[in-house]
């Protein structure tokens, strides 16, 4: 059956999110990582900071091979990275374990925050031994498993800013053809940015299809 994680991890385990965060104020936010073989291609959200200077730092670093700005939003810039990932790192144990990140965050020189699906137990196991064997350390959070999570049961899968935001969204004629409201309507009307409700939205509908694909998977 399909496992949730949550854990931290100290930036020198992250070589990708200390790349990216290292002596700036910047905030970063990834978008869902698939690593596919070895090949781990990010996008990711990043604010709070001077992006041009940002850019030019990434740019040069040597494990990098392309950043690519593909999406603005307010003071938010959307990016896609191609890049070498060093032996040993982090995502080696997500590539050899089939595992997904389906959100992440890090600030400056803080811990990153991960929430990680494996698609078993015997996966999570495997990725904890790689870890080690690679001395990455990490702090473990929460833990639960999709499949054990019955309908009753999803507000464990869904926050309830994400259950608000698509209830909204349904109420108002969002999810219709042809909408009944935009987004931007929508947004005003929670007070919150069009991104981060656009945000909202996707990941909830995300983890409830991962609820539905990987529980029904299971009997």
């Amino acid at each position: 059956m399909a496992v949730i994680v949550e854990l931290s991890l100290p930036p020198e385990s992250f070589p990708l999110g200390t790349m990216l965060t290292a002596g700036t104020d910047l905030h970063i936010e990834f978008e869902r990582i698939v690593p596919v073989g070895a090949d781990v291609v990010p996008i990711f959200w990043a604010w709070d900071g001077d992006l041009d200077a940002f850019e030019e730092r990434v740019g040069d670093d040597t494990n990098v091979q392309q950043l690519v700005a593909i999406d603005q939003v307010e003071d938010r810039r959307l990016y896609l990275l191609n890049w070498d990932i060093p032996a040993g790192a982090f995502l080696e144990g997500l590539t050899t374990t089939e595992g997904i990140i389906r959100n992440a965050h890090g600030y400056g020189d803080e811990d990153w925050e991960f929430e990680l699906l494996f698609p078993s137990q015997d996966q999570l196991t495997k990725f904890h031994n790689v870890s080690r064997e690679n001395e990455i350390e990490y702090t473990l959070g929460k833990m639960h498993s999709l499949s054990e999570a019955g309908a009753s049961e999803l507000a464990n899968i869904v926050t309830d800013k994400q259950r608000e935001a698509i209830v909204l969204a349904f109420q108002r004629g969002y999810f219709m053809t042809p909408r009944k409201v935009t987004l931007s309507e929508l947004a005003t009307e929670l007070d919150i940015t069009q991104q981060s409700l656009s945000n909202r939205i996707r990941n909830g509908i995300e983890a409830i299809v991962e609820h539905m694909l990987f529980g029904a998977s299971e009997h």
